[in-house]
């Protein structure tokens, strides 16, 4: 099924800073007028705007000119060309600068994503928007004779390459790529099974020698092993009751220090409690040496009764005497605590050596038990040979099934292998591109003998699948492109731009609104041919825009709706 394309509209084309124009924006229309002719004298700039057509579509001039030389060399900044363009409803603007570098391109006002490298942004130009290269650009809608390499000057590479672009075939090519990748991936995963198969063989091979040895090797005797493990189980038993008498001992010591949190508590409230009543005891001893120091009171300057002195001195001493008596009390009592908390810490100590023991005795039970695990482990592979036999068994018929699926597999890539080398086939130059070539090749030529035709130039010219031409004359002889004089195969030329374009149209793939012709009538066309080739441009009516570049602008100025043209004017090019 044809992939449908819309008409591309070329609308209009600025610059400025470009080549030899100045810091203003020259801008041409391009969809005003039907047919337009562009003069002026060597050097005014008016094939420029082939240059900056080029420039701002393909980023690379027509006339060859490197990048950097394409800045205004007075001005040696901001040299930018822009183009705007429909494609169906779709508005397009592509601006693009040097000094500094820009390249945008605007769908709708919307810039559209620049995360990709310039080259693939180029490419999303060209594949996704123009529908076309720059070969197949210049093909269908350029002619000059500046640097332009006419169709059958092409290289039969390159010549094919513009004719799938304008059948819209060259997508067969870049299946070709894909189907080749394909392929060449399946054939390295041919080579990565057959890898696998053999390491699977190898590995089968291995298990079965092992089965051998296992299936062959005698049972070993496990009574040296039964020994030990009677004797590590004796001395475990010894531990055990050991430790068993241990934990009683600790747990006699603990009933006997039952109260040593009481003990403890007691002993910090009763010296407590002693600190609280020496406290007293010093304000007492305090205040009496006041009494007895001093007459007056010095708070209130008045005389102290020596009857009142005596009468709080004696009350004083008699409760200094009552706390004396407590401390006393207390003294004793704390020194009977802390004779008890001695004792008690004693039998906690002697518990905690008691514990050290116990715990030394249960790591030596703890290694007794994993020797004996050690060695009923190796009872058990002894005596569990059979089984590891039977193991071995299972892994083996794990490999072979293993080994099955591969095979399987293998098959499968052999079968893809065989379809993509036939759609290989098909998708080469020889295959449908061919066929579908050999479909258009008698419109082809049946338009470019037409259009030859036209213009007075009666011969018979024939492509072939190769795109090599055939040329016979009237009386059937045959002659080659580079047979015929400068003008005849201009005269060709044209013919194969207007072919290729109808083409174009009629395949509705890389049609567009814009011809330029540069120059073509200021070589070796001759005054017939000319006059024939411009009636020939008026049939396409409003279907396209021409613009012709020409130095005869006294003589076929009256043949254009249009006009156009440009002057140097202190050294700077612009449109009269």
């Amino acid at each position: 099924m044809e992939r449908k394309y819309i008409m591309i509209i070329f609308k209009t084309l600025s610059w400025k800073n470009f080549l030899s124009t100045g810091n203003y924006n020259t801008t041409v229309d391009l969809t005003r007028h039907d047919n337009t002719l562009v003069s002026g004298e060597n050097g005014a700039g008016k094939s420029t705007m082939l240059d900056a057509l080029t420039f701002a579509l393909f980023g690379k001039s027509f006339r060859g000119i490197n990048i950097p030389q394409l800045v205004n060399t007075i001005n040696e900044k901001d040299c930018e060309v822009e183009i705007t363009f429909t494609v169906g409803n779709d508005d397009y603007k592509i601006i693009r600068s040097v000094k500094p570098k820009k390249f945008e391109i605007y769908k709708n006002d919307n810039l559209i994503d620049q995360d990709a490298k310039a080259k693939d942004y180029q490419k999303i130009l060209e594949e996704q928007i123009l529908k076309m290269t720059y070969k197949s650009f210049c093909q269908v809608v350029i002619l000059g004779s500046s640097n332009y390499v006419p169709f059958m000057q092409l290289s039969a590479s390159d010549r094919r390459l513009v004719v799938e672009n304008l059948l819209d075939i060259d997508v067969f090519s870049v299946m070709n790529t894909l189907v080749k990748a394909r392929l060449q991936m399946t054939k390295e995963y041919i080579k990565d099974i057959d890898h696998k198969i053999d390491l699977v063989k190898n590995r089968i091979e291995d298990k079965e020698k092992l089965i051998l040895t296992l299936e062959k090797k005698s049972n070993d005797s496990v009574e040296k092993y039964q020994k030990e493990i009677t004797e590590n189980q004796n001395h475990l038993d010894d531990l055990k009751t050991q430790i068993e008498n241990q934990k009683n001992s600790v747990s006699n010591l603990d009933s006997q220090i039952n109260d040593k949190d009481f003990i403890s508590n007691s002993l910090i409230k009763m010296e407590d409690i002693e600190k609280q009543i020496k406290r007293k005891c010093k304000n007492i001893k305090k205040e009496i040496t006041f009494y007895e120091n001093n007459k007056i009171c010095p708070s209130c300057n008045q005389s102290i009764l020596e009857d009142h002195k005596n009468k709080v001195v004696d009350g004083l001493r008699e409760k200094d005497g009552i706390y004396e008596n407590r401390i006393r009390d207390l003294e004793e009592e704390i020194d009977l605590k802390e004779k008890r908390l001695g004792d008690i810490n004693s039998i906690i100590e002697n518990i905690n050596n008691i514990e050290k023991q116990i715990s030394i005795k249960q790591n030596e039970v703890s290694a007794s038990l994993q020797y004996i695990d050690k060695i009923q482990k190796n009872i058990e592979s002894i005596l569990n040979e059979g089984s590891e036999t039977q193991e071995a068994k299972n892994e083996l018929n794990q490999l072979i099934g293993e080994g099955k699926n591969h095979f399987e597999r293998r098959k499968e890539l052999i079968e893809d292998k065989h379809y993509y080398a036939i759609a290989s086939t098909l998708l080469k130059d020889s295959g449908i591109k061919s066929k579908i070539i050999k479909h258009y090749l008698p419109i082809m030529n049946k338009l470019i003998n037409k259009y030859l035709a036209d213009m007075d130039f009666f011969c018979q010219f024939n492509l072939d699948e190769n795109f090599s031409e055939t040329i016979k004359s009237r009386h059937r002889d045959e002659f080659s492109y580079h047979s015929f004089s400068e003008g005849e195969r201009l005269r060709i030329d044209l013919s194969l731009l207007l072919a290729w374009r109808e083409i174009a149209r009629l395949k509705n793939s890389v049609n567009c609104n814009l011809l330029i012709l540069d120059e073509v009538f200021d070589s070796s066309l001759d005054a017939v041919g000319t006059e024939e080739f411009l009636k020939l441009l008026t049939t396409f009516g409003s279907r396209a825009n021409i613009f012709v570049i020409s130095h005869k602008s006294d003589t076929m100025t009256d043949k254009f709706q249009n006009h156009i043209v440009f002057e140097k004017k202190n050294n700077f090019s612009r449109i009269k």
